[in-house]
């Protein structure tokens, strides 16, 4: 039971992909060496933190379900100097933030740096000068 703490140690420790997998491949050629009533065991033992690791990711994955609805329930279009953009692909700055987890001025920023490309914002004069930003990541 000892080693099997020292691979879920090692395991949460691990900062990149590739060290969780030879941690990974490591306790599986243990795990495959033991008997099988010592595997059932530690298999109780590490049952609680791989539930947790599951709900964690079906958490994450909730949340972008809750994301890609909200740029999908947008299905309006908007024709602006003879253009026609389809709302859900152009979003305002403060809908790109909350889908991107941004502060509006990081964004603003990057508009003003041009880091998001002049082709992918549109100021609209005549809505006060909103903003929309084409709804695709430029930086994580």
């Amino acid at each position: 039971m000892e080693e099997a703490k020292n691979y879920l140690e090692r395991y949460t420790k691990a900062t990149s992909r590739e060290e969780r997998k030879i941690v990974l491949a490591d306790y599986q050629q243990f795990l495959g060496s033991l008997p099988i009533d010592q595997r059932n065991e530690i298999r109780q033992f590490m049952k609680p933190y791989f539930e947790s690791k599951l709900a964690e990711r079906v958490n994450t994955l909730d949340a972008l379900t809750e994301k890609a609805n909200l740029i999908l329930s947008q299905k309006g279009k908007i024709t602006y100097e003879g253009k026609e953009y389809i709302l859900g692909e152009w979003v305002t700055i403060a809908d790109y933030c909350r889908l991107y987890n941004f502060k509006p001025s990081r964004v603003q920023n990057w508009i003003d740096r041009e880091i998001v490309p002049r082709q992918n914002v549109i100021v609209i004069q005549e809505l006060n000068n909103l903003k929309l930003v084409k709804n695709v990541p430029y930086r994580m």
